[in-house]
């Protein structure tokens, strides 16, 4: 439509210029019309471009933040579920560092303990959302620069911290169960088991697996900095809560 204008009011300029009956300064006045008509004209299609292009762009973001909400959400209730297993964790773990070899075990501890020595969980965050818009480089079409960073700091610092005290237990957890392998004769008898558990150093692999503070706050941390981040994209979007 804009370029039909100024081809139309570049057709007048040269109507005007070559009018042999217009006296100069008429010829000026109308020619500085038309120059007036055509930049008004590019002006106003290039601001409804751009307007057409930022609803459309918002559009697009409102959908990623309204999954990236759910993602996060899903985050945070998955981590709430891996705390109440680290609670398991704690008691196993704790009760393994502490067994006397001299004393017969409970049974029913004894096996509930060695059934969770194979056990370990972590997090497995929603980041393929993420991930995606960030490579394609709208990240920096969210106009809320706090939600911005908040973002940001959630995907490229909290959970990466995260995984690296996940990697930690995780690889303590590992270290146990090669002992194990290598050191029990059987391990269908409990009592065979028990003999390897009691020795200094699964009691000492058994501590290390008993859940430290620093694992334990990177995980209080995804459910703090998750929330927060929920809680500003429904300010944001309260009509789709």
């Amino acid at each position: 439509m804009a370029d039909q204008e100024v081809i139309k009011h570049t057709k007048e300029i040269i109507t005007v210029l070559g009018d042999k009956n217009s006296s100069f300064w008429h010829k000026l006045k109308d020619f500085f019309l038309e120059i007036f008509i055509i930049v008004f004209a590019v002006s106003l299609s290039i601001w409804f471009h751009n307007w057409s292009e930022h609803r459309n762009e918002q559009r697009v973001t409102r959908t990623f933040l309204l999954g990236l909400r759910d993602d996060i959400q899903a985050d945070i209730v998955q981590t709430k579920d891996i705390l109440e297993e680290y609670k398991k964790y704690k008691l196993v773990y704790t009760y393994l560092s502490k067994i006397d070899e001299a004393k017969d075990p409970n049974k029913d501890s004894l096996k509930l303990a060695i059934s969770y020595i194979n056990d370990n969980t972590f997090l497995r965050p929603h980041k393929s959302r993420f991930n995606g818009f960030l490579s394609a480089g709208k990240i920096m079409t969210i106009e809320n620069d706090s939600l911005t960073q908040d973002i940001l700091s959630y995907y490229e610092e909290v959970l990466p911290s995260l995984n690296s005290s996940e990697n930690g237990w995780i690889g303590q957890n590992d270290l146990l169960n090669t002992y194990l392998n290598d050191n029990v004769k059987d391990f269908e008898n409990d009592m065979s088991v028990f003999k390897v558990l009691a020795t200094p150093k699964a009691k000492h692999l058994a501590k290390s697996l008993i859940p430290w503070p620093q694992l334990l706050a990177r995980y209080e941390a995804v459910i703090v900095e998750g929330n927060k981040i929920i809680a500003t994209i429904n300010r944001m979007y309260a009509d789709s809560r």
